[in-house]
């Protein structure tokens, strides 16, 4: 049996085990819902209500945004397209990937620039506000493309009333 590694002298206690949440989805509306749920129900009791809340509305953004604009089926990779997402709780918030076949996402959507300015009497334009809400609730935002595939990796952060 090994030992747990010497930490000042003492024998460090081995972190609690934290869930984690995988899961390969079609790339379509229903089982984006239905992921969103179970993924709710397999981190509620481990994970911050707020976090939580800020996970599932970034998933459901990102999920939503794969499911709408991933691209048409190719002779490559006929419908439906996959989606495969990882969850892992950790001491300071959640840690996730999530990978699909779609097309390669644009560069701009990458760089949380600031919204358009316009005037108070105008209405607020429709959609386009997925990314800032994305680049807002997450940190360590990375995306890789890689062959045929996306990555994107991001953490959800505790705030320090949550921890």
């Amino acid at each position: 049996m090994t030992q747990p590694p010497l930490v000042s002298g003492r024998v460090r206690q081995p972190d609690p085990v934290l869930p984690l949440f995988n899961r390969i989805l079609p790339a379509e509306q229903m089982a984006v819902r239905d992921t969103l749920t179970d993924l709710n129900a397999r981190l509620a009791p481990h994970v911050h209500p707020d976090v939580l809340g800020r996970l599932e509305l970034v998933l459901a953004e990102v999920m939503n945004n794969i499911v709408l604009h991933g691209g048409p089926p190719t002779d490559q990779m006929p419908e439906p397209r996959r989606i495969h997402l990882s969850a892992a709780c950790h001491r300071n918030g959640v840690a996730c990937a999530i990978t699909d076949d779609g097309v390669r996402l644009p560069p701009p959507l990458l760089i949380g620039k600031a919204p358009p300015v316009r005037a108070p009497d105008q209405p607020l334009p429709e959609g386009g506000f997925g990314w800032l809400i994305i680049h807002g609730l997450t940190q360590s935002l990375a995306y890789f493309r890689e062959d045929q595939r996306n990555l994107l990796a991001f953490n959800i952060p505790t705030t320090e009333h949550e921890a």
